[in-house]
């Protein structure tokens, strides 16, 4: 009866041992999950990223119906309308050897040009134009532009030199679950210039879009496309 208690007691303790090995692993499993998670909220807040139609769960199309047949024209709005733009300073993106993106900003800005940025004077609105790793090889320039909108209206127009530009607006919260949590407004231009996708996005916190609206959209639609 000793031996077979003694053996009893090892099996058990053996047991007990594989169930605190698993349930440590099970922790350090939601531990390593949750800072996924934070990293890719982070990383949604500070840069939407396209979701690639490679990625699980995604479609081959874009998710917006028949997309040519939803996109309407751009409007630049009213009060920044086209003779008032065009005296605004340049900010300017160097795309590769033979092409740059350019946009406007108003004179009381500061701004990076050979980087793109800009910020206006109370750094609460941010405009960064950047290149993204995307060929329109990989997917076309309508398809992400319907990704990167989520449902929310696209419009587009045309560069002076024929590029089509598309444009849009959305909403982005750190955490799309918590209704309290920090949420920023991106409006954003996209383009492709020479094979690369290139977007204009202009930025600030939600609770500041009855002020910024207007003249973030306006500062997208001046895009340019330019040989250097």
């Amino acid at each position: 009866m000793t031996q077979r208690a003694s053996i009893t007691g090892v099996a058990a303790s053996h047991a007990g041992r594989v169930i605190v090995a698993l349930l440590m692993l099970a922790v350090a499993s939601l531990v390593l999950a949750g800072c996924h998670d934070e990293e890719r909220l982070l990383r949604r807040l500070e840069e939407p990223p396209a979701r690639l139609p490679v990625e699980p769960n995604q479609p081959d199309t874009p998710p917006a119906p028949a997309l040519l047949d939803t996109v309407r024209d751009w409007q630049q709005p009213k009060r920044y309308a086209a003779p008032i733009t065009a005296n605004w300073p340049l900010v300017t993106l160097i795309v590769d050897d033979d092409y740059e993106l350019t946009y406007r900003v108003p004179f009381e800005w500061t701004s990076d040009k050979p980087q793109g940025q800009a910020t206006n004077g109370l750094d609460t609105v941010f405009a960064r134009a950047s290149v993204t790793q995307l060929n329109d090889t990989q997917l076309s320039l309508a398809t992400y532009a319907a990704q990167l909108a989520e449902g929310a209206p696209i419009f587009q127009f045309a560069s002076g030199d024929g590029h089509v530009v598309y444009v849009t607006r959305r909403e982005v919260a750190l955490a799309p679950t918590d209704p309290d949590a920090l949420r920023e407004v991106f409006h954003t231009s996209v383009v492709s210039i020479d094979g690369h996708i290139v977007k204009l996005d202009v930025r600030y916190p939600k609770d500041l879009d009855w002020r910024y609206d207007e003249l973030s959209s306006a500062i997208t639609g001046t895009l340019q496309v330019r040989r250097r």
